[in-house]
């Protein structure tokens, strides 16, 4: 986001702690050193009286206002749903305004379905993520992993919370040719699994732990899936991913009890557990979609990118709930 603000100076970025409590402006100080933030506006609301009456915490989507401050997109792409596809959506539509054009049709990080195909009508009815625009043209992943190009007109917005999985194949928004079967990253696939193949990256390297949450049991259950992920480095079967995601979902679960247990992300709109605990739902749909998909050894790729989740997951949103846990006696 400050990034953000030194390419847009016509935008004003607003990170708002939405804590309503006297414990937002530390919070608020610890997020703009974390991310940086020196040409945004960082503020907090530290009174419940002061707290919006609608909105959505960040990783839920961007509020957008035009210069009358009228909101013209109330929320948009979820980084919970389609990760860095989500900021994609925010500069598609910061474009459009910038230049005084009407906004896109459909964005990078929308779903959508398509109709209309008559040269490949076997996709009519098929969801899918949009995920670039190309002129008059948008690029589509369908949950099968196939990518097509398609017309706007032939693609209609859907809500959808099961968007296809992205982190292995387009989450930078940056594929190469669609249907080709090439790669310009290494992070592009036209296959039903994502990824490129075994000839993607460097080879697997272990894991050697994650970031201490200072919560005893939170950390020896991070120990354990730091085992099961590395397992699954060197078998690359579904077997070894099938134990992951029994640890995961058994981790999870521990984890929120914990949350309800010790009080931690409050309630209503603005929950710091509730966006966590999508996250989980998240990542858990993301092991079982591969389960359930052919095919016994696993890509590289889609491996790497797995356990890139999870130290994401661990570093990012676990570090959150460290502080509180400690202070509430968490064991």
């Amino acid at each position: 986001m400050d990034q953000w603000a030194q390419q847009h100076g016509g935008w004003t970025f607003l990170c708002i702690c939405v804590l309503g409590s006297r414990e937002a402006l530390g919070l608020a100080q610890e997020m703009g050193k974390q991310m940086k933030l020196e040409h945004c506006v960082n503020g907090f609301v530290d009174r419940q009286s002061g707290m919006p009456p609608y909105g959505q915490l960040g990783c839920s989507g961007f509020i957008m206002l035009d210069q009358d401050l009228r909101v013209v997109n109330a929320c948009t792409s979820a980084y919970l749903q389609v990760r860095q596809l989500a900021f994609k959506h925010v500069e598609a539509l910061m474009t459009a305004m910038d230049a005084g054009q009407p906004f896109p049709p459909v964005c990078p990080g929308e779903m959508v379905q398509l109709s209309g195909l008559a040269q490949a009508p076997q996709y009519n009815g098929q969801v899918g993520l949009c995920f670039a625009l190309e002129g008059d043209r948008i690029a589509v992943a369908l949950r099968s992993g196939k990518q097509l190009k398609v017309r706007h007109a032939n693609a209609v917005k859907v809500a959808d919370d099961g968007a296809p999985d992205t982190t292995a194949s387009c989450s930078t928004g940056t594929c190469g040719p669609v249907g080709g079967g090439s790669c310009s990253t290494g992070s592009c696939s036209t296959g039903a699994q994502g990824g490129c193949g075994d000839s993607a990256g460097a080879p697997l390297q272990l894991l050697p732990g994650v970031r201490s949450v200072q919560v005893p049991s939170m950390d020896a259950e991070h120990e354990q899936c730091v085992a099961h992920l590395n397992a699954l480095a060197q078998t690359r079967n579904v077997e070894a991913l099938q134990e992951l995601r029994d640890c995961l979902a058994a981790h999870f679960a521990h984890e929120e009890q914990m949350f309800e247990e010790f009080g931690f992300g409050g309630d209503g709109a603005f929950s710091a557990s509730k966006s966590h605990v999508k996250e989980h739902a998240r990542m858990l749909r993301r092991l079982q979609e591969r389960l359930d998909a052919p095919g016994g050894l696993l890509d590289e790729a889609f491996v790497r990118s797995v356990m890139t989740d999870f130290v994401e997951h661990a570093e990012q949103y676990d570090d959150k709930y460290s502080a509180h846990m400690v202070a509430a006696g968490a064991q």
